[in-house]
């Protein structure tokens, strides 16, 4: 038996926690980094009241983010795991934020700088108790800095060990990976950057962005495939490998685009940047404007997060975004994926798969984004506890066996007290709650999940999805009452009508270009397979304790198509909430059908396993690019919008051909938008703007993509429509580059 067909590399969990009792010789992982997160909770409020333009602040401030106070209060919950207790660093200091955010802006009280100075006096005292509490603290930051060089040495005689199976790998391959592996990876990247500066977006069509990447960029998703096979294919694992081929392969696949054109894409992630800037400006939300006003944490956390960093607005974060959290769910996949196949080997396999398959572009500079990545960690937490904890077996009929499991409660896992069970719920209560202030959907999908652990019987937590239900409705009754009042039947127009929201998420989407037709049917038929192979890696495990709550998880995120169509995006999210678990459960299947020639030995195992990782590349690349013509945000696109906003006057109407650009960066609430597509108008554009004489017009590049891949408009339609216009002397220019043009109304210059 092989590696990868073989269970010797069950999970375990020697890795000690942030702060976990280990060794005492004078240093620790958990305690440097606790003197981190002091370092950086004393200096991201300093700078930014004293606010010096000092290089770094911007990654000073995004520490204080993902550290302050998420890593002392993770040590003091004394995870026995480390990947668990990164995440929930992670998780408590995102959440702290955006629960901090939203009260300051529900409270009128917006003190960005002090708040963040009260979080992290909050969180200097955190990690002094810990640091009390860890063993061998008391050796003092002089030793510990000492004891630094004793402790690299001794991870570099550790890491050609064995991680699971407990034999050292004396292979000839394994005695060149480790100095080969990075060096391909470096490879990789610079392949990657010349494709960045080859590339000509502009070329992209219906095919998307498959159509134009290059060489350059298939040799580096070759050379990320080459070292992920060789190190999935090892007998012992090389964790610090795999984790740096995941996060190459997250910015070749994710970055690529965004880098590419120097902009991010995706213009709803600019209309955000403007939500943040409004804050800002007003000290308010932005009620009355959008129905994400009455969610504000995010945007509220945006802005705070520019005041910290000391940048103009939320546009510095817009295009490494993707990677980020990509990145960031990498820790939690990873417990999860372990927890379902029981396998480090395969939850490594799990992630690149998930990498592979997550074409769904909801991670975006966007509260969706940021709630999905809370919701991987409660997740994570809960399956984890179940795999450690012994559940109380059920006999009878299945009525029988139904009502006993969902009236049981599982034993503690080893060694956790149930004063330590309780604190660790108080924890999943805080990222709950972040989740409900942050994204109306989330909490629905949070809610079914917790319900699924408690209705199966494998959770100690079995009122928190009562308590975050009734946090939830709270929230929405009381704190977005304008909301539902004025919106009522919004709310609740789909509810219960599966058939018609398919339709609006599927049906609706495919038409036009035959080419871009087929390019969505790839989409949908590549998910189609990755939701089929989990079926069947479910049915592998379907008498496992596990299986059940893992398909409540899967059927709980399906069942958000009973709930509306969601703007006709309720499948996509559907499956991003779902593909934490399909992606092991497809893991399984694979190894189960593959089995016989992963048995194979040497370079045919290998090239096999290669082959894989660059069909998962490029399969992602391909999907998640079909409308990158279309999703971008150029530099002239900026330009036409600044023309605008240096004339606009407050109740000023702006008219686009499409829903593209970023116009929604500035001013928000100072203008309103005029769709002067026929679907939004009711006549064509140029009739359109003849009748309803916006003060300002703006077209594009993009708005023309749209056009021509979604309704069969001819090239340069919207040129022709600006062009008839100027012509007929009812508007002027303003700006006008190669991708966008700025017109304005001539009786507005009386």
């Amino acid at each position: 038996m092989t590696a990868l067909t073989a269970d010797r590399d069950r999970t375990d969990d020697r890795a000690a926690p942030l702060g976990a009792p280990g060794r005492d010789d004078g240093w620790s992982a958990g305690r440097t980094v606790l003197w981190v997160s002091v370092a950086v909770a004393i200096a991201a409020p300093l700078v930014a009241a004293l606010d010096p333009a000092v290089p770094g602040r911007t990654l000073l401030a995004l520490a204080f983010v993902l550290m302050v106070p998420g890593v002392p209060l993770a040590a003091l919950l004394r995870v026995p795991n480390t990947l668990l207790s990164a995440s929930l660093a992670v998780g408590l200091s995102i959440s702290v934020l955006l629960l901090t955010s939203a009260a300051q802006v529900l409270a009128g009280w917006w003190h960005p700088t002090v708040t963040a100075a009260s979080v992290g006096l909050l969180s200097v005292v955190t990690a002094a108790v810990a640091l009390e509490r860890i063993p061998g603290s008391g050796a003092g930051v002089p030793a510990t800095l000492a004891a630094g060089g004793v402790a690299v040495r001794r991870w570099v005689q550790r890491a050609g060990r064995a991680d699971a199976v407990g034999t050292p790998d004396r292979s000839r391959l394994a005695t060149w990976t480790r100095p080969a592996s990075p060096a391909l990876l470096l490879c990789a990247a610079a392949s990657w950057w010349v494709a960045t500066r080859q590339v000509d977006l502009d070329d992209a069509g219906a095919l998307g962005v498959i159509g134009v990447v290059g060489l350059p960029y298939v040799v580096a998703l070759v050379l990320v495939a080459v070292v992920g096979a060789v190190q999935l294919t090892r007998r012992t694992l090389d964790g610090p490998v795999l984790a740096a081929t995941a996060v190459v392969l997250t910015v070749v696949v994710y970055g690529f685009s965004n880098v590419a054109d120097g902009q991010a894409g995706v213009s709803v992630g600019w209309l955000h940047v403007g939500f943040s800037r409004f804050i800002t400006e007003h000290q308010a939300s932005f009620v009355g404007l959008d129905a994400r006003a009455y969610w504000p944490s995010f945007f509220a956390a945006g802005a705070v997060l520019v005041r910290l960093a000391g940048v103009g607005d939320a546009s510095t974060f817009l295009s490494l975004a993707p990677v980020f959290y990509n990145l960031a769910a990498i820790a939690p996949l990873l417990v999860i994926a372990r927890c379902i196949t029981r396998s480090r080997r395969l939850a490594w396999a799990s992630v690149f798969v998930y990498l592979g398959g997550n074409w769904f572009q909801q991670d975006y500079f966007s509260p969706q984004a940021t709630a999905l990545l809370l919701y991987l960690v409660v997740i994570a937490v809960l399956l984890w506890m179940l795999s450690r904890a012994g559940t109380p077996p059920t006999a009878g009929s299945w009525w029988t066996r139904a009502w006993l499991a969902a009236r049981r409660r599982p034993a503690l896992p080893p060694g956790v007290t149930p004063r330590r069970s309780a604190a660790w719920e108080l924890a999943l209560l805080v990222l709950a709650m972040a989740v409900v202030v942050s994204h109306q959907l989330t909490p629905v999908t949070l809610v079914f999940a917790l319900l699924t652990f408690t209705v199966s019987g494998h959770t100690q937590y079995r009122r928190l999805w009562l308590v975050v239900s009734l946090f939830f409705l709270a929230w929405f009754v009381y704190g977005a009452t304008d909301y539902w009042v004025g919106h009522l039947g919004t709310v609740l127009g789909d509810l219960g009508n599966p058939g018609g929201n398919l339709d609006t998420a599927v049906g609706s989407r495919v038409s036009g270009d035959p080419t871009y037709q087929v390019m969505q049917n790839l989409r949908m038929g590549w998910s189609l397979l990755y939701g089929l192979a989990a079926v069947a890696g479910w049915w592998t495990i379907r008498h496992r304790r596990e299986a059940l709550p893992v398909a409540g998880l899967a059927i709980g995120s399906g069942a958000l198509v009973l709930l509306g169509s969601y703007g006709g995006e309720v499948v996509l999210r559907v499956f991003v909430f779902a593909a934490p678990v399909l992606a092991p459960l497809a893991v399984l299947a694979v190894r189960r059908v593959a089995a016989p020639l992963l048995r194979r030995p040497g370079r045919l195992r290998l090239v096999a396993v290669a082959a894989a990782l660059l069909v998962l590349g490029l399969g992602v690349t391909t999907t998640r690019g079909v409308n990158v013509a279309f999703e971008r945000v150029t530099d002239d696109d900026l330009a036409a919008a600044g023309a605008v906003y240096d004339r606009i006057q407050p109740g000023d109407v702006v008219g686009t051909l499409a829903a593209t650009g970023a116009l929604g960066r500035e001013h928000v609430g100072e203008w309103l938008p005029l769709d002067m597509s026929e679907a939004g108008c009711g006549r064509e554009a140029l009739a359109c703007a003849l009748v309803e004489q916006p003060e300002f017009i703006v077209v594009g590049r993009t708005q023309d993509v749209v056009g021509q891949l979604t309704a069969d408009r001819p090239a340069g339609w919207t040129t022709e429509v600006a062009d008839a216009l100027v012509e007929r002397g009812l508007y002027q220019v303003i700006y006008q580059g190669a991708d966008a043009t700025a017109l304005q109304l001539v009786d507005q210059e009386g």
